[in-house]
């Protein structure tokens, strides 16, 4: 009679209900070297190790957790010098509530548009290690559920796979705590300097991905687009991340990642632009005023205007900058400049 243990239900924390503090892809791990065993083959550290690209140390560890957490009867024969089950032995299935399940393959979804980066690869990768420990029944229902659900990710800006290539690059230099030196161009001076960077931080925004870093041609953190990275290469200066080094305290006054002198900004919208507005948090510090006729007053400390002043504008007359007075006269410019290219084609007409 086989050996038989309770399911293993995943709690909204994530861990076991038994206890247990192996993450999705442990449990893997202990299926596949479940089913090594069950080929009675007697596979030993080493050769599982290597069959599952890990090492001998981690083998052990799970070996230890399928006895312990599962009373697996596990035995070692000496004379075949590998692993097999002393008597019949099953892993118990593993069990998620229909909502755990819909939100772990919806996270599958949304972070498999994250190009650019490995990422999409490895969550796919660690998606099909999941469908094994799930029941079918349980893959169909939610894929089915999920044909429903469909995301508009912001395309990527700049050629795929080279920002691939320069991500993992920076990604290894920020855990190896390595100096990379880099050439960029700057595209509002429109010039092309060589830097020497330290790489703290890996931010994804609004279909573009940044690092941010100290910069030694500055002497200071800056951001820097990874599309404008025309060449990238690691060296073997080390640096430390300064404790005191927060990136949302760095990117605090900023509306998406543009930073400047943080200063006061009162915009206004129309009953229109008003509705969509109430509607999302759009930084930390705004502060919202209902005015006559629905219209909306908006009060928020930010550095950057650029930023503001590109999502005013593209808003047309349903938004507008009350102050600080020099960014509506960047506007007012700027508008100035589009009704101009306008005019020759309404002339045309008449």
């Amino acid at each position: 009679m086989a050996h038989e243990s309770p399911p293993i239900v995943i709690s909204r924390e994530g861990s076991a209900h038994r206890g247990s503090d192996i993450t999705p892809i442990g449990f893997w791990r202990l299926y596949q070297i479940h089913g090594l065993l069950l080929e009675n083959t007697y596979p030993n550290c080493p050769s599982i190790a290597k069959y599952l690209e890990v090492s001998v140390r981690t083998v052990e560890r799970d070996i230890d957790r399928l006895r312990d957490l599962f009373i697996a009867p596990i035995q070692y024969d000496r004379t075949r010098r590998g692993y097999y089950y002393a008597e019949p032995f099953e892993l118990p299935p593993v069990r998620l509530g229909d909502g755990e399940a819909i939100a772990l393959f919806l996270g599958q979804r949304l972070l498999a548009q994250c190009k650019g980066t490995p990422f999409e690869e490895f969550v796919q990768q660690a998606m099909a290690k999941i469908r094994i420990l799930l029941p079918q029944s349980v893959v169909v229902d939610v894929e089915r559920t999920l044909g429903s659900v469909s995301f508009q990710a912001e395309p990527l800006r700049g050629e795929e796979l080279e920002v691939a290539d320069r991500y993992q690059l920076l990604a290894k230099a920020i855990i190896d705590r390595k100096s990379v030196l880099v050439e960029y161009y700057t595209m509002t001076r429109d010039e092309i300097t060589h830097r020497k960077i330290d790489p703290y931080h890996l931010r994804f925004s609004e279909g573009t991905w940044y690092c941010i870093g100290h910069c030694h041609h500055r002497n200071t953190i800056r951001t820097f687009a990874l599309d404008r990275m025309l060449h990238l290469e690691a060296i073997e200066d080390s640096f430390s991340i300064p404790d005191d080094f927060s990136v949302d305290e760095y990117l605090s006054h900023s509306l998406s990642i543009e930073r400047g002198e943080p200063q006061k900004v009162v915009l206004e919208f129309d009953r229109v632009q008003a509705a969509y507005i109430r509607g999302r948090k759009w930084h930390h510090s705004q502060t919202l005023e209902e005015l006559p006729g629905g219209a909306l007053r908006m009060t928020l400390t930010v550095g950057g205007l650029g930023e503001v002043k590109r999502w005013v504008t593209g808003m047309g007359s349903h938004g507008w900058v009350v102050e600080p007075e020099e960014l509506q006269e960047e506007i007012a410019e700027e508008l100035a400049k589009a009704r101009e290219r306008y005019l020759p084609a309404k002339e045309l007409r008449i």
